[in-house]
């Protein structure tokens, strides 16, 4: 099940909530209204860049040599 943020436009809250398909209605849990605004999603990123670097075998010489993105699961 997909996660949303809203802010209800009754009470003000901004919460997460857990949706079971994108085409249901969604409810406050504070007040129960379904008067939503769905939020754009937080996500975060983790750029490895420079020297301090693990996926840079020269610093870090257990690091995979195609740096660890590439999906191959280190093998």
């Amino acid at each position: 099940m997909p996660i949303f943020n809203y802010k209800c436009k009754a009470c003000g809250i901004e919460c997460e909530l857990l949706v079971p398909r994108f085409d249901s209605e969604a409810e406050c849990p504070k007040c129960g209204s379904a008067d939503l605004e769905k939020l754009p999603s937080r996500f975060a990123a983790v750029l490895n860049k420079g020297p301090r670097s693990c996926a840079n075998r020269d610093v870090c010489p257990s690091a995979h040599k195609c740096g660890g993105s590439c999906g191959c699961g280190g093998h």
